[in-house]
């Protein structure tokens, strides 16, 4: 269903419903029908349901069998491309700074530059056939670091610690982790979250005492919609619990060495939230307490919101996407429409920098800043023919210099052209980013349109050398940022949520339409790609206007939106209803039959597809992508083919060690359906 927390939505189709097969929709509850209903197994270990999906597997490896010159191109292509990326700035952490380069954990002493290897974290997949290292966190004394892994795929990460100077294991202490790492001032204690056992909801605070080896949980929190998350206040004695929903947030001040939970800074209410740090005896939230979001500031004592005392307020245009505090200076990253703007400001709350730091259809923004040492700003830009760089802000001089910049042996920006364009219907206007290659673009070249729309994720036009290969090929690529998404701010992502959900299909299929004249094009073939909630949203449209496309991928997709949302023993379910709709809500759910993927499947030509699950996957369960292929197959007036590969040693995310071998398959069997673009480039 969701991916860290996400989602998706689509119209129309309710008089198809009650000939379904999936789901009977006559109660708020649905049941599968025997048809398909036996796909489902919590346990991951049903002997009828492994033998299928592995069926399914080699029918898929089959079927595709006529592409593997195509992937192996595409596939010594890139691995051509050894790029000369540069490292991420360094961590500062006072005597010692650190970074994580290729699996090695590195240390750099602040004072003369030297660097060694602290820690040697790439053997620790070896024995896993999944692996995804969550996060790191090395002790402020430099001895220890922690360290969360998940080797399944369901996104519980195993917790360990170790002695940096032997590498040896000090203590696991939890097999059911969320990724938030804390350690306190005096490196005795770490602060963590666990997850719920079934839903894997972020649940319980938990703090390990490293002298007593002690583990004591510190907060949990009852309200089976909210979550729970832990982070440090920039002011090291501090360590803040946050417990939110979709539109509301609490938080609590603790005392990083003693674990003393000090004050609930502002009891919780109904769509209100704020978020709080802490510097300079200060407190400093940003919250929507009187509507928009705007900066506070507050005396460490003050829990009564009438003494927060407000020090800046955006634009009307501009909402703060994310707040940093340096030693002397306040870092705003703003969002302004698709531009990010950077602003500095003093402790007064006068501004003294404000720029745009988004490259021309591309995107920026704040990342790597160790803000409770450091003096400058760094900022990450790309586009989607421009590879990345690293640039830094100098607060000192207010001046914005390049650092590095990635670079790809035979990628030519120059031959490259990204734009953002605008689809107009209904009295709305998406914009669309897009890429092509200037010298290979004509009017029949094929697009493959990208969409997601959910959670107020804004999806970037970021880099990928992979892209490049399609471009090269002839492709337009593009990204539709429909409504659900956050490309615009949070109107535009509250006009696609909820009730406004259809408004995402809506806004994808008018692209798909609109992109096909882009340029002259004499109705280009659309090739539509989207994952978790971009699945949904690529599964709705295809039930409504099938005939518009001319084949899809979807990755992990969320279609079977009102049968997993009227069961709440899955995982965050009642973290959803926000943004999907209730469906114990008779007006709610009569919106979601508009749209849920597998509830509008109707006798018509479907394009060809192919469309992938995780065993493990715990936001969208294996079942739901497998239920969505047999129906297809079943009410398909076409041939397909209507593939199903299932990793059936993974979950929601690809295991980085084979996301390269399955881009190649999921772009060669994308390009493959378009006759205008080359099999080479």
């Amino acid at each position: 269903m969701k991916s860290c927390l996400v989602g998706v939505m689509l119209c129309g189709m309710a008089s198809l419903l009650s000939a379904l097969p999936v789901f009977a929709l006559d109660a708020a509850v649905s049941e599968p029908a025997p048809a398909y209903g036996w796909l489902r197994d919590d346990s991951r270990q049903s002997a009828q349901v492994l033998a299928f999906l592995k069926d399914e597997n080699q029918q898929t490896e089959q079927a595709l069998k006529q592409q593997a010159l195509l992937e192996q191109s595409l596939l010594a292509e890139w691995q051509a491309r050894q790029a000369s990326v540069a490292d991420r700035p360094w961590q500062l952490a006072g005597s010692y700074n650190y970074r994580l380069s290729k699996g090695m954990l590195l240390q750099q002493h602040a004072k003369s530059g030297e660097v060694t290897t602290a820690a040697d974290l790439s053997k620790r997949s070896l024995d896993s056939d999944y692996y995804q290292l969550g996060s790191w966190q090395v002790s402020p004394d430099h001895r220890y670091v922690a360290v969360t892994e998940d080797r399944r795929g369901d996104r519980n990460y195993r917790l360990t610690v170790i002695e940096l100077s032997s590498g040896r294991a000090v203590a696991t202490l939890s097999e059911y982790a969320a990724t938030d790492l804390v350690w306190s001032a005096d490196s005795q204690s770490l602060y963590f979250v666990e997850n719920e056992g079934g839903t894997y909801r972020p649940y319980q605070v938990v703090r390990w005492s490293l002298p007593q080896a002690r583990k004591v949980m510190l907060f949990r929190e009852h309200n089976p919609a909210w979550l729970v998350s832990v982070y440090a206040a920039t002011a090291d004695q501090y360590v803040i619990i946050q417990s939110n929903n979709h539109d509301t947030s609490e938080q609590q001040l603790v005392d990083s060495n003693s674990g003393k939970r000090l004050a609930t800074l502002r009891p919780r209410e109904s769509g209100v939230e704020y978020y709080a740090d802490v510097r300079h005896a200060s407190l400093f939230l940003v919250s929507n307490r009187d509507g928009d979001f705007r900066l506070f500031r507050a005396a460490l004592n003050e829990g009564d919101t009438a003494n927060w005392q407000p020090l800046w307020q955006p634009e009307p245009n501009q909402h703060i996407k994310n707040w940093l505090l340096f030693p002397e200076h306040i870092v705003l990253e703003v969002t302004e429409k698709s531009n990010s703007r950077v602003i500095v400001l003093d402790y007064q709350g006068r501004s003294l920098f404000d720029t745009i730091i988004t490259p021309a259809g591309g995107v920026a923004w704040l990342s790597g800043n160790s803000n409770r040492y450091g003096r400058s700003v760094m900022i990450r830009s790309m586009s989607l023919t421009q590879p990345p760089q690293w640039q830094a802000l100098d607060l000192t001089r207010m001046r914005i210099a390049t650092l590095t910049e990635d670079r790809y042996p035979g990628i030519d920006p120059a031959a490259y052209q990204t734009e953002q364009i605008e689809v107009r219907h209904g009295g709305v206007s998406v914009p669309v980013t897009l890429a092509y290659r200037t010298d290979r673009i004509n009017e029949k070249s094929p697009v493959i349109l990208y969409g997601y729309g959910a959670y107020g994720t804004p999806v970037r036009p970021y880099f990928m050398p992979q892209i490049i290969s399609l471009l090269d090929r002839g492709v337009i690529y593009a990204i539709a940022h429909v409504r659900g998404g956050g490309y615009l701010g949070p109107q535009w992502y509250a006009q696609g949520k909820g009730h406004n959900k259809p408004h995402s299909f809506d806004d994808y299929l008018a692209v798909a339409q609109g992109i096909k004249a882009y340029r002259q094009g004499r109705d280009r073939p659309i090739l539509a790609l989207g994952g978790s909630a971009g699945g949904t949203l690529i599964a709705g449209a295809l039930n409504r206007q099938p005939a518009l496309f001319a084949g899809a991928v979807l990755q992990v997709p969320f279609v079977d939106v009102i049968a997993t949302l009227s069961d709440p023993s899955l995982p965050l379910t009642r973290q959803e209803y926000a943004e999907w709709g209730d469906p114990r809500d008779p007006a709610q759910l009569a919106v979601m039959k508009t749209y849920s993927p597998n509830d509008n499947i109707s006798p018509q030509a479907y394009p060809p597809m192919l469309v992938t699950a995780g065993l493990y996957d715990t936001q969208v369960p294996y079942w739901e992508p497998a239920r969505w292929v047999m129906a297809i197959r079943d009410y398909s007036r076409s041939q397909g083919p209507y593939l199903l590969q299932t990793d059936l040693s993974g979950g929601h995310r690809q295991d980085a060690r084979q996301a390269m071998r399955q881009q190649a398959r999921e772009y060669a069997f994308l390009l493959r359906l378009a006759p205008a673009a080359t099999q080479s480039p």
